[in-house]
């Protein structure tokens, strides 16, 4: 009696588990992964803009044909905030250079940067981060061009994915030291 009561429903739950189980399909013919890491929670830091008026210079971030969340390759994980956490490191780099020059352009700068390529890899505990983005220095409020370079990290580590995060932002902070050494060499 009990076997007939639990194949009974289990009958009643088999059309949920296949809607269920073409979910997980779905997603995972997605790309999807399973657990998400969100690096600006994972760093403490805060989602804000930068004030126009205070701050000289304004860093505007875009991704093109770049998931966010980043999927990791070889792990059901993937990296939230990717463009968000590349702010904040771009703008940590540059800032001291938009300082130095504030009273060559009183009304400001804009940098855009654009993450043109993101990839993570997980293969035998080794995380492997490669990011590839486009950095274009225009005026702020007329949008004049003034100059453009394109920059790339690389960066692995022997590291438990879920704990990764440190390399992702180890990458970032490259293409942030690499984006503020080319601003250096900008004629403000």
């Amino acid at each position: 009696m009990a076997r007939g009561l639990l194949n009974e429903g289990a009958m009643r739950l088999h059309p949920l588990a296949s809607l269920a189980s073409a979910l997980v399909l779905a997603t995972s013919a997605c790309g999807g992964t399973g657990t998400t890491v969100p690096l600006l929670a994972v760093a403490g830091m805060p989602v804000t803009q930068t004030p126009t008026k205070d701050v000289p210079l304004e860093v505007v971030t875009r991704s093109t044909s770049v998931p966010d969340p980043l999927p990791v390759s070889g792990a059901g994980l993937s990296y939230a905030d990717i463009e968000t956490a590349l702010g904040h490191a771009v703008a940590t780099g540059a800032v001291p250079w938009a300082e130095l020059h504030r009273s060559a352009r009183p009304e400001g700068w804009q940098l855009f940067v654009e993450l043109t390529r993101a990839e993570a890899t997980y293969q035998s505990g080794r995380l492997l981060v490669t990011l590839e983005a486009r950095a274009t220095l225009r005026t702020r409020y007329s949008h004049t061009f003034l100059a453009q370079t394109h920059v790339t990290c690389k960066q692995g580590g022997l590291v438990e994915v879920e704990r990764g995060a440190p390399v992702v932002f180890t990458c970032m902070e490259q293409l942030g030291r690499d984006v503020a050494g080319w601003l250096g060499q900008v004629e403000p």
